[in-house]
């Protein structure tokens, strides 16, 4: 290793074995490392400072406490290969952040906030004001380590990185509740004002506390890339720098130079030109490099895809559409799918299916969004033993809208929601009526029906 610190390591593991990987990898972003993820079979990128690799039967156990308590001695196993490897230096203060990671359960604290924070559900606001706290203890706990440590001892950007994402999450999290509350989208009933009174209150983040241990990085290692991303990202939400938010995020892949693991800095700099100032030259140009540094970024290619097809150029969106589909279909089926794979995979079987339908290929068009209604109806990912909702999100009985249901299935069905069926059904209608298929035809106008109740 060159670098006096680790600051991007790569995580090889099968597709249906994730949890390992959400693991690490949520805790290696958490303290400022970099994490590229690669599949088993399907290896690439530019070289690391350590290459993970996770065995198969990574997620083996007779029951799910044991199960937990397997994946834990899998992380540790790996943190001790990776000290092995790499050495001891840093090490010491990595496992004491590591221990309380994994004490407040950060991981699951950090998990898709963004993607299910616009569903107006009570309980994932709930969940998402725990989650503040959770980063509140693991901080102050974060305080009193630094407290009793020397200014200059190894290892302490790992212990700035970590403050400083702790104040970042705290900073999203209140922000999001915070446009919750006002847009009477959660606890619509109650004293409004009081709400943000309290809220500010209790949890208000001085970005200026963010910005201090970020250069506490800066100043022991001027190279450290992820110290300059995670700046922008914060900036990103404040209304004083979120337009010079960009410039730590170039500056960061300026250090990560022309390397694979710059993609998602360069479709973060294409969401800024997107979003935030919008160019659309600047914008496209973004996202095109973010494909070039890592063309299985999948998020990327969704945007090539939607400006071609917004151009009218059909066949090029097409082959961009069945691309991600080439990335992501592979999990389809499996226990280990994510949500927002879930949604990517599901939108590129329904755009390649709308095209179909657009060139007169009704059959063809139908089958690709009778594929995105079968990645809508995904069970597997549901299983209690295995699947990747009921781990992540819990299997504790909960109220939510009135309903009781099992904590998991409020984040099913949130992010099910999300995906819109009835523009499929719609679609199926029309092409199926068009081809004089009169038993899809009937088949989905019952369907049409049914969703339309719903909503």
């Amino acid at each position: 290793m060159q670098n006096r610190y680790v600051t991007c390591v790569k995580i090889v593991h099968r597709p249906a074995e994730v949890k390992v990987y959400r693991k690490l990898s949520a805790f290696f972003r958490f303290v400022g490392i970099f994490v590229c993820e690669n599949i088993t079979g399907d290896e690439y990128g530019d070289e690391v400072d350590w290459i993970c690799r996770i065995e198969e039967g990574s997620e083996e156990g007779n029951v799910s406490t044991d199960r937990e308590q397997f994946l834990r001695s899998q992380v540790k196993a790996k943190f001790d290969e990776m000290r092995e490897q790499l050495g001891a230096d840093n090490f010491e203060i990595l496992t004491v952040i590591w221990e309380l990671f994994e004490e407040k359960d950060l991981m699951r604290a950090s998990y898709a906030v963004d993607y299910f924070s616009n569903t107006g559900r009570a309980y994932i606001y709930q969940q998402m004001e725990r989650a503040m706290e959770a980063f509140e203890a693991a901080l102050a706990q974060l305080e009193e380590l630094e407290e009793g440590r020397e200014e200059d001892a190894l290892g302490n950007v790992y212990l700035w990185m970590g403050k400083a994402n702790c104040r970042r999450r705290i900073y999203e999290l209140y922000t999001m509740i915070w446009n919750a509350i006002e847009s009477g989208e959660y606890q619509k009933e109650a004293d409004r004002r009081a709400l943000l009174k309290a809220l500010y209150k209790q949890h208000h983040i001085d970005i200026e506390d963010v910005f201090e241990d970020i250069q506490k990085v800066l100043n022991e290692d001027p190279q450290f890339f992820a110290a300059y991303a995670v700046r922008g990202f914060v900036k990103e939400i404040n209304d004083d720098y979120v337009v010079e938010s960009v410039e730590d995020i170039k500056k960061a892949v300026s250090l990560v130079g022309n390397k694979s693991y710059s993609s998602y800095l360069l479709y973060r700099i294409g969401r800024h030109y997107e979003k935030i100032r919008p160019n659309m030259n600047r914008k496209m140009d973004y996202y095109r490099k973010a494909v070039e540094a890592d063309a299985h970024n999948f998020r990327a290619v969704f945007k090539l895809a939607m400006y071609e097809e917004d151009q009218k150029k059909y066949g090029t969106a097409m082959e961009l559409w069945k691309r991600i589909l080439q990335i992501l279909e592979s999990k389809q089926s499996l226990s280990s799918l994510q949500p927002i794979e879930c949604a990517y995979l599901y939108k590129a079987y329904r755009k390649v299916g709308r095209l179909y339908k657009r060139a007169g290929d009704y059959e063809r068009g139908i089958d690709y969004l009778k594929q995105a209604e079968q990645v809508y109806e995904n069970r597997h990912n549901e299983e209690e033993e295995k699947g990747f909702y009921p781990w992540m999100f819990g299997t504790k009985e909960v109220t939510s809208d009135g309903q009781k249901m099992k904590s998991w299935q409020v984040y099913k069905e949130a992010a099910r929601e999300k995906l819109q069926i009835i523009k499929v059904y719609t679609a199926i209608v029309d092409a199926s009526a068009r081809a004089d298929m009169q038993q899809d035809h009937a088949l989905y106008v019952g369907k049409m029906l049914r969703q339309e109740k719903k909503v």
